[in-house]
């Protein structure tokens, strides 16, 4: 070791002699004893390992499907990205706090589940079936429903209305339904299906998929299918049975499928009516009383059938939309908002449902809209509910000005239908993932004394971070983004910072967006440190270069009483010589560093990482650390405590001077239960887990 360390644990201590301290007027706060906790790595994230299958409803794979993974109760935020293989098979790691427990699955597939929760076992995987003949399967978590009471009549006539909702013949709310262990009566699940079910291939799902892509709006999409000369409604030309058949649904109502007739030249004015001389639709009959698929809060799977009937030529079929209808226990009609899809009838006047003819598989989609067209809130993709119609007799259903269905494709032949390819032009990628999600960032916080442990405030150099891999069809990443901002400095020294990558220097191609200002790293030609076996990265090195104003400035950003300071973000753009898998690429294999007052050599890291070719390592078990390379034990001292924590989020670090133990009031709960209880110490706002008047909050 170069120089004499000098121990102090009440104020910020010089690092050798030779690096004299500047004066800090920070008031230090008491620092209360913390449990020894051999073993704990401090850790307050975890891998998860993702093992996805995606299968059409007779198990046969669907591949090529972008699949998206959140955390529940953040709708938007994707913190997964990935592409199913020819198997229909999707494996990922995950990075999620250790206080998560559950992820949404959502492949936004017609056909398929939506929004699947998940749980993660106890091993840390999740395994997750989605499609298949029995809808979903492995650790997805099916969405319950809580019955009502509703009238058990055949029929309901809503007062002073001609209009009348039935049961198919034969069947009330009180005998409509399967009631058994696997599909009790909430899930409405009529016992009227077909005995056989319709198996939908994965050229026919491509299709449906292509024609009404998720998320988008269909009226920028496919404008025509909103033609004025489009039809709405089915037009029987001869005498045959007509079939209803369950496609998907991605609503968060419970609505119902119902069906009306008419005389073709003769069809209804509005729906419900008060008089039938008012043109109104006289009878509509359930199909789906509630038109929710397994898992969704409903007893529906894809290629479940229902006949409706038996219809003669000039007959005219069209469907009804309730919103909300399904109650638990059957229907209600009263006071729900109904869409037709006979334009004209809807109050908005606007079309809420579309018809597509598929010519190859010889079927009629049909594609609701559940909310109102003329509000602000609805997102027009219309596949809030997706079903066919097909005729036992031939072409016994008019195609005439029936918008045909968009085939889709493949323009750059990756894999990836152009619906679901964030660069349906480019063969080289096909989308990108984020983390810890697209508008989220990571916080990573130091210690800058070591081997010394210094006051434990956390906040001697705090980085945000966030990740933007751009990846391809084979779930290999082409170009990894990075994104660093500095959020303090809390010391009297001057710090660089950088990254490990789990990869060799020499499958970097480039490296651009570093700022460097202090002229002490060497960098190799490809923009990788000079003399490093694996790939490091220098995001800048020397905090001042982000924070033109930090000057001989100290205790940035970590006192209230003073001005906040802004930081530039280091935006780096790291491409490869050939792409490298995301599995090779997992953000826990991500090792950041602190370089210690410029002090090349002198690294600080995450306890348990290694440190890099560069470091200085005659300071390990030094003064307070307590690092044994011989047992894989680096960065942590003779207490077990870290010299760095990494966290998925935000962090709101210490005051100056105050222990992060003494800000964090169950720090050292988590700590001594070796991370099993109060995962959340850090993120939990409650009084109970923090002192506000320690956290820094500018």
């Amino acid at each position: 070791m170069v120089g004499v360390v000098i121990v102090s644990a009440c104020k910020k201590e010089v690092l050798t002699q030779d690096t004299p301290v500047p004066e800090e007027v920070a008031k230090v706060i008491d620092v209360p004893a913390a449990p020894f906790v051999p073993g704990f790595n401090y850790n307050t994230t975890r891998d998860v390992q993702l093992n996805i299958v995606l299968r059409a409803n007779n198990d046969a794979p669907l591949a090529g499907v972008v699949v998206s993974v959140y955390l529940p109760n953040a709708a938007g935020e994707a913190v997964f990205k990935g592409v199913t293989d020819k198997n229909g098979m999707l494996k990922g790691k995950l990075t999620l706090a250790g206080s998560i427990d559950q992820v949404v699955i959502d492949p936004a597939y017609i056909g398929l589940m939506r929004n699947a929760l998940a749980s993660i076992s106890t091993s840390n995987t999740v395994n997750a079936i989605i499609g298949g003949v029995n809808g979903y399967g492995g650790d997805v978590v099916a969405e319950s429903v809580v019955p009502q009471s509703v009238a058990s009549s055949s029929h309901q006539t809503n007062a002073l209305l001609a209009t009348s909702y039935a049961y198919p013949t034969g069947y009330t709310a009180s005998n409509s339904f399967v009631n058994t262990a696997t599909y009790p009566k909430a899930l409405g699940r009529p016992v009227y299906l077909d005995a056989t079910s319709d198996v939908l291939d994965a050229s026919l799902l491509s299709y449906i998929n292509a024609s009404l892509p998720e998320n988008q709006p269909l009226t920028t999409t496919h404008p025509a299918y909103f033609a004025s000369t489009a039809a709405s409604t089915l037009t029987v030309t001869a005498k045959t049975d007509v079939y209803v058949t369950f496609v998907s649904e991605g609503a968060s109502n419970m609505n119902t499928l119902a069906y009306y007739t008419y005389p073709t030249n003769d069809p209804p004015l509005v729906g419900e009516s008060l008089l039938p001389v008012l043109g109104g639709i006289g009878n509509i009959t359930y199909v789906f009383p509630n038109a929710s698929a397994v898992g969704s809060a409903g007893g529906l799977k894809t290629g479940d059938r229902v006949k409706i009937g038996n219809f003669s030529a000039g007959t005219s079929i069209g469907f009804v939309l309730i919103q909300n209808g399904w109650n638990g226990s059957g229907v209600t009609t009263s006071g729900k908002t109904k869409f037709y899809s006979g334009d004209n009838m809807n109050a908005s006047k606007k079309k809420q449902a579309v018809l597509l003819y598929d010519d190859v598989h010889k079927k009629f989609i049909s594609s609701f809209e559940d909310i109102d067209r003329s509000l602000t809130t609805t997102d027009n993709d219309f596949n809030d509910l997706v079903f066919y119609t097909t005729s036992s007799v031939a072409d016994a259903i008019s195609t005439t000005n029936v918008a045909t269905i968009d085939r889709g494709g493949d323009t750059d032949g990756d894999g990836v239908q152009d619906a679901q390819d964030m660069f349906p032009n480019d063969g080289t990628r096909a989308f990108v993932t984020y983390y810890p999600s697209a508008t989220a960032t990571g916080t990573i916080a130091f210690e800058d004394h070591w081997p010394s442990m210094g006051d434990y405030d956390m906040n001697d150099l705090v980085v945000s971070y966030k990740y933007a891999y751009e990846v391809n069809a084979q779930n290999q990443v082409v170009n990894l983004k990075a994104y660093y901002t500095v959020l303090a400095a809390g010391t009297g020294y001057k710090h660089g910072f950088g990254v490990e990558l789990p990869v060799p220097a020499s499958v970097i191609k480039s490296v651009t967006g570093q700022s460097f200002m202090s002229n002490y790293i060497t960098m190799a030609a490809n923009g990788v440190e000079a003399g490093q076996a694996k790939a490091v990265i220098i995001p800048f090195d020397n905090y001042a270069a982000m924070m033109p104003g930090a000057g001989s400035a100290t205790l940035i950003n970590t006192m209230n009483t003073q001005s906040k300071m802004a930081s530039q973000t280091a935006s780096l753009t790291i491409a490869f010589n050939s792409p490298v898998t995301m599995a090779s690429l997992a953000v826990s294999s991500f090792n950041p560093f602190l370089i210690a007052n410029l002090e090349r050599g002198r690294e600080v890291h995450l306890m348990g990482y290694k440190p890099t070719n560069k470091a200085d390592i005659k300071l390990f078990d030094t003064a307070d650390d307590a690092t044994v390379p011989a047992r894989n034990k680096y960065y942590v001292s003779v207490e077990n405590k870290p010299f760095a924590l990494i966290f998925n989020s935000s962090f709101s670090y210490p005051t100056e001077k105050t222990s992060i133990d003494k800000a964090y009031k169950q720090y050292n709960t988590w700590a001594f239960s070796n991370g099993g209880t109060y995962a959340d110490w850090y993120s939990n706002i409650a009084s109970s887990y923090r002192n506000p008047i320690y956290i820094y909050n500018k």
